[in-house]
């Protein structure tokens, strides 16, 4: 969901309006509201400034340009702390990272970039524990994958090669990944299809 439909609807909601109520005072039709709350269309630009008056925000809460803003910063948190790992500079990119979770402290990204920095400078029970905390809490396959292949050789590196293998065996195999379906893709899809269906 867009975030102008998201935060109509919350703003909406805080407020205790209906559908209709909000309509009335807008003199616009409730399946107008209800359209704008569903995504489907967006309010005149004309009714932004009595919207946002309505609900107590600014025009930009409204639009959700300081969730943009916000993640447009995380994201320079993730080049920065890139940065410095490449460089080996392993604390003052873990640094960044605690740094950043102070104003991001759900950011589960955050915490799983901050267990592999951890274990790349031996804080093994630390890294351990947030790659759990990662994966019981994220929905994100594309986050829990890479904690979980990162926790392998995180185990392994403590010391523990038997929870490694372990969870190593939970992983996909290669054939299943990005890089190796776009490979097959070029070849005999029928065959790749059977190779993943049969396990050979």
């Amino acid at each position: 969901m867009q975030p102008l439909a998201k935060n109509i609807r919350q703003f909406r909601l805080q407020q205790n309006l209906t559908q209709e109520e909000l309509a009335l005072r807008l003199g616009v039709t409730a399946q107008a509201v209800s359209r704008w709350e569903r995504g489907e269309c967006c309010p005149d630009i004309s009714l932004l400034p009595g919207l946002a008056g309505l609900f107590g925000t600014t025009i930009d809460q409204l639009l959700g340009v300081d969730e943009l803003r916000s993640r447009e910063k995380l994201h320079d948190v993730f080049v920065r702390e890139q940065q410095l790992a490449r460089q080996g500079d392993y604390a003052q990119a873990a640094q960044v990272l605690e740094q950043a979770l102070v104003l991001w402290p759900n950011e589960l990204g955050l915490l799983s970039e901050l267990a592999m920095v951890l274990a790349l400078q031996s804080d093994f029970s630390r890294a351990i524990a947030l790659c759990e905390q990662v994966l019981a809490q994220s929905s994100s396959v594309k986050l829990c994958g890479s904690t979980r292949a990162a926790l392998c050789f995180i185990y392994h590196m403590a010391g523990k090669p038997e929870r490694a293998q372990a969870l190593a065996k939970t992983l996909p195999h290669a054939r299943e990944s990005r890089e190796e379906v776009l490979r097959a893709l070029a070849g005999d899809a029928q065959e790749n299809l059977r190779k993943i269906h049969t396990g050979d």
